[in-house]
């Protein structure tokens, strides 16, 4: 089965450096890529060896400051690596967040144990998990399919509910083919969607969405390897 959510433990403290150095970056974070080899050996000397470890040693403010005076390593740059371990860490939100998803499907789905993305992707993946749950609501299989679709786009770091919808409806129905996507082709069919459905979505640009690949591809190969 598919995880909603990379599990960090398998990505090892290398792989993080490595995809670190190569993700387009925010402008807040380019801060990273500087003096990465002494800073990564600094957090391997202290027995970091996977993100999952790093994001649970930097989990709280006096959890950070500790490990801050244990490494050398400072407040500020801590503060900027755990926001970056943190965006590897799809967070689920309620199946009302999607356009064009009925509230009344959202409810009854919420009834039955799947109130948010995570619950419906881990949950409903196959068609035999589908065409019970619809059996049970009495929400047709294609809408299921869809909401499906939804999910899994929403994986995406930087995808939310509205903008799930609009790379739906420009043809994309997973993030495996998200992460296949050309960026500044996209961007712009993905603004030409908005202005025809009058969608609210906030400004976004062609590293944006070159962002958002990045972690797609890094979706993909964690599926690829369960």
């Amino acid at each position: 089965m598919k995880r909603y959510t990379l599990d960090p433990d398998l990505i090892g403290l290398e792989h993080f450096m490595e995809l670190t150095r190569n993700r387009r970056m925010l402008p807040s974070r380019v801060e990273l890529r500087q003096e990465m080899e002494e800073r990564f050996a600094a957090l391997r000397w202290a027995g970091i060896s996977s993100l999952g470890e790093l994001i649970r040693s930097l989990g709280s403010k006096s959890k950070l400051e500790a490990f801050s005076a244990q490494t050398g390593l400072a407040v500020e740059y801590l503060v900027l690596l755990k926001r970056e371990a943190g965006s590897y860490m799809a967070r689920p939100f309620p199946l009302s967040s999607f356009p064009g998803i009925p509230y009344e499907y959202a409810e009854v789905l919420k009834s039955r144990g799947l109130a948010n993305t995570r619950d419906f992707f881990e949950g409903v993946q196959s068609d035999e998990q589908r065409a019970k749950t619809s059996k049970e609501t009495g929400i047709p299989v294609a809408r299921l399919k869809e909401l499906f679709a939804l999910c899994d786009l929403s994986r995406i770091t930087g995808v939310g509910g509205v903008f799930a919808r609009v790379v739906y409806e420009s043809g994309i129905r997973s993030s495996k083919d998200f992460a296949h996507t050309d960026a500044p082709e996209h961007c712009r069919l993905y603004r030409a969607i908005i202005d025809k459905y009058k969608y609210t979505a906030g400004h976004f640009s062609e590293d944006d969405i070159r962002y958002c690949i990045d972690y797609a591809r890094v979706l993909e190969e964690a599926d690829m390897n369960l």
